[in-house]
């Protein structure tokens, strides 16, 4: 017994907790005018980090809370009950508004704002639709699903279950307790948009039944961009990768917004 303990606290201390996952997925631009970027998601213990292409800063999920890493400026935004709570206060009332405007100003405010703000379209029927294609990627054999948007094709995936691949159940399992964060975090709030686009994107990656590993995104019927996996493997991971590096500093999740 003396001998196990010993050994478990020298893991603790080097800062190593058991195999967690890697896994680096590629985005291309279709129609190549943007480069194409690397996508790295960590997955241990129940945290996520993902980092994206060279962006200096990545993206942590740990004690159910997310938080944005800023490396040019040094600085992170906090995410967790309290700040979403505070942010959902604040953007209540303009959803408000903009929910009860005619249509003549709600047509105003699209054309200034655009209609990808929240609030700012009506919601969207999306289905999920089984396909009998096949594909494969990484040396994986997928199925190919469906994604339509108001009877548009929107995205199509191709899916492996989860304990096909490296690691697999161990990010969903983070992947997961993110959501369920998220939910519960939103669920009392008076913003039933945001509630909703949450609603939605886990019903529908619920009802996927795997994780992708091959995905592209469409536009007016022609696929624009496609994420493929690239490689993914289990090691253990410093614990330190899921930290906000030392001497950076909070910044308000409202701040400058």
């Amino acid at each position: 017994m003396l001998s196990r303990t010993l050994t478990i606290a020298a893991v603790l201390v080097c800062g190593f907790a058991q195999a967690g996952t890697v896994l680096e997925t590629v985005n291309r631009d279709l129609g190549g005018k943007q480069a194409e970027t690397v996508i790295t998601t960590y997955a241990q213990d129940g945290q996520l980090r993902v980092e994206t292409g060279d962006r200096d800063g990545f993206t942590l999920f740990k004690d159910n809370a997310l938080y944005i890493i800023n490396g040019k400026d040094k600085n992170y935004v906090l995410m967790d009950r309290a700040a979403l709570k505070k942010m959902a206060d604040a953007i209540s009332p303009a959803m408000k508004m903009l929910a009860q405007m005619p249509p003549e100003q709600r047509a105003q405010m699209e054309k200034m704002m655009g209609k990808n703000m929240p609030g700012m379209q009506a919601s969207a029927k999306k289905e999920i639709r089984k396909t009998s294609r096949t594909g494969e990627a990484a040396g994986h054999s997928c199925s190919y699903v469906e994604v339509l948007k108001n009877d548009v094709l929107e995205d199509e995936m191709c899916i492996v279950p989860p304990g096909t691949i490296k690691g697999g159940d161990e990010l969903m399992a983070a992947a997961q307790k993110m959501s369920t964060m998220l939910q519960e975090a939103l669920q009392d709030l008076d913003v039933p948009q945001l509630k909703q686009m949450l609603d939605d994107q886990t019903a529908m990656y619920t009802k996927l039944g795997g994780i992708p590993v091959v995905s592209r995104h469409f536009s007016g019927g022609k696929p624009v961009s496609e994420t493929t996996l690239r490689s993914n493997r289990t090691e253990s991971i410093p614990a330190t990768t899921f930290s906000v590096p030392d001497g950076y500093t909070r910044k308000d999740l409202l701040q400058g917004r």
